[in-house]
């Protein structure tokens, strides 16, 4: 048993500290989180437990990045329908874990599965067990969970979360979609003018032997281009190569994450897609965990986990500081240069009548249709 220093809510919002002695990092969590408390962060106490966490998460990295095994995306969201749909007419939750294990899930989703449905029968709470499987259903998923055993509504809650998962994956693949086309379309017209400058143009270069100056110098210079991607386009391409490779390892670190955000947020035409799939998320996130009975801290700070931006992690843990100190959730975001004046107003209209959750959740929609829009202007543009 080592010591951890953690850092928590309690069900008012409260900022909660203390110490707990765990085996492992994951185990002081759940502890912390068995005595309703919401986790903020856990850390290790001392060298003794800071060598211990060392060695569980070079544990749990054997294998490389590579050699991790994926799961679909599509389980989680079928599992919760169908879930939603057993618990709502009755059938216990016990059974209905049961009955969604199938042959269809990836065989990591079905572990996991396997493990949860044997420690809900063990006694243990459902959002514990999910805990537990943090890279499978991740931290919003597990508080919606957590909130529905406390207030008994477990069928509804799972047809609400089965509703934010579909919204999330339709809003992805929007945004995937809109920003895949015009890289292929890119990619298509460099390997045609590659093509055309290393097997067409020569067969024109030797019709001109000898006249090139009575040659245009437009022509020329197309020539002389092709002449030297012949020649040198090998060197070329495995430069190309080396610097693909080189920024793909380097956008996977805390750094090029950053840098390779901030590109994309200034790109023209895809820029502001980003802004608006990145606020439409956060909001659709934070409104449905504030009908559902979380917390504003506690909701805030998964929107901030969840949010898939840093810049708007930023944005949405200045806001947790500000509401810590008294402020309003429209006031917390009315300076902030990523969200629009209008949807300021509109929250703060929802905090007047104490319908801020089902205002978010239409402010949110109102986003996605306006990035709904703006992707089918950007297609029509580059058609």
């Amino acid at each position: 048993m080592v010591a951890f220093t953690y850092v928590a809510r309690d069900d008012a919002g409260g900022r909660v500290e203390g110490d707990v002695d765990a085996s492992s990092q994951a185990e002081a969590a759940r502890i912390v989180r068995s005595e309703g408390k919401y986790v903020v962060r856990v850390s290790p106490k001392g060298a003794g437990a800071a060598a211990a966490v060392k060695r569980s998460s070079a544990s749990s990295r054997k294998g490389g990045v590579f050699n991790r095994e994926k799961y679909k995306p599509e389980d989680l969201l079928y599992f919760t329908n169908q879930l939603a749909v057993m618990v709502e007419t009755g059938v216990s939750l016990a059974d209905a874990l049961d009955a969604a294990t199938h042959e269809g899930n990836s065989p990591r989703f079905t572990r996991a599965l396997k493990n949860i449905i044997g420690k809900v029968n063990a006694g243990s709470e459902f959002s514990g067990a999910l805990a537990d499987y943090p890279d499978i259903f991740p931290s919003v998923y597990v508080s919606l969970i957590k909130a529905s055993e406390a207030s008994g509504q477990m069928g509804p809650m799972l047809e609400r979360l089965a509703d934010h998962l579909e919204h999330q994956r339709t809003m992805t693949k929007k945004i995937k979609g809109a920003v895949t086309y015009p890289i292929v379309m890119f990619v298509f017209a460099i390997g045609v003018t590659i093509f055309l400058m290393t097997f067409v143009m020569p067969k024109f270069t030797a019709i001109y032997a000898g006249k090139e100056d009575s040659l245009p110098a437009v022509t020329r210079g197309l020539m002389a281009f092709s002449e030297g991607l012949v020649a040198y386009g090998l060197y070329v391409l495995g430069a190309l190569v080396a610097a693909a490779v080189g920024a793909f390892f380097y956008f996977r670190t805390p750094d090029g994450r950053e840098k390779l955000e901030l590109i994309k947020f200034k790109v023209p035409l895809i820029g502001p897609l980003f802004h608006k799939a990145y606020l439409a998320r956060s909001l659709q996130t934070l409104g449905t965990m504030l009908q559902s009975g979380v917390s504003m801290l506690d909701g805030v700070q998964l929107t901030a986990n969840v949010c898939g931006s840093r810049a708007y992690e930023k944005l949405w843990r200045t806001v947790n500081d500000r509401l810590e100190t008294g402020q309003q959730l429209s006031e917390s975001l009315a300076d902030s240069k990523h969200i629009p004046k209008a949807v300021s107003k509109m929250l703060s209209a929802g905090e007047r009548s104490g319908k801020l959750g089902s205002v978010m959740t239409r402010v949110a929609l109102h986003c996605e249709g306006d990035l709904n829009v703006s992707i089918k202007t950007l297609t029509s543009m580059l058609e």
